[in-house]
């Protein structure tokens, strides 16, 4: 039984070493880092931000009509977030005529203050791309709505609705040329909307 004992000693302890000559985990540990940047601009990316030229006009353009768009439509359980988007000095009275900004006030503006009141929560998205047909002065956006009615529950499901807008726009690339650069830079130092210091302005909206 002595010599047996020896014997399975043995081969536990060449079991091991074979085991480990096969695979040798402290040698063959490595660790990938892969760093993701999910985003062209500043926001969470690690990266430098893409200069304008290498985002280009077109997508500008897209970023601001969804920015434009999500503040149309959205609503938040806060009356004090309809009171400043209804100032004359909001983002969406910036980026819009005198006249869409008004008529904004008396229609969406209206059920965005019923929304908030009843402590609700609604989200747009854009669900197909933003385009305008050839020949066309309207850009068409396909846009779908979620209202949680209830607040604090995201376990109930959302009411959805879907629209179109079209939308006349005076787009141009570049910033603002009526404001000079160092009252842009303040602005944005400031917390200001980047939104604005853009030349873009919504001249007519159309609810399909």
């Amino acid at each position: 039984m002595f010599f047996a004992g020896v014997v399975l000693l043995a081969l536990t302890f060449l079991a091991l070493y074979i085991t480990g000559a096969i695979y040798d985990a402290g040698k063959n540990l490595t660790i990938q880092p892969y760093f993701f940047q999910p985003n062209n601009l500043s926001e969470r990316r690690l990266g430098k931000p893409l200069t304008a030229e290498e985002i280009g006009d077109s997508k500008f353009m897209d970023m601001l009509v969804r920015k434009y768009v999500n503040e149309y439509f959205y609503a938040a359980p806060d009356p004090e977030n309809l009171a400043r988007r209804t100032r004359g000095d909001s983002t969406l009275a910036k980026l819009s005529s005198a006249t869409v900004f008004k008529e904004w006030q008396n229609t969406e503006g209206q059920t965005i203050q019923k929304l908030a009141e009843d402590r609700s929560l609604r989200t747009v998205s854009i669900i197909d791309e933003i385009y305008k047909p050839s020949g066309s002065d309207y850009w068409i956006i396909n846009y779908e709505l979620k209202i949680w009615s209830k607040p604090n529950d995201f376990s109930i499901i959302p009411e959805t609705s879907r629209g179109i807008l079209y939308m006349k726009i005076i787009y141009e690339p570049g910033m603002r040329k009526d404001v000079d650069l160092k009252t842009i830079h303040d602005f944005l130092e400031e917390g200001g909307d980047p939104a604005v210091v853009f030349q873009f302005k919504v001249q007519e909206v159309i609810r399909g």
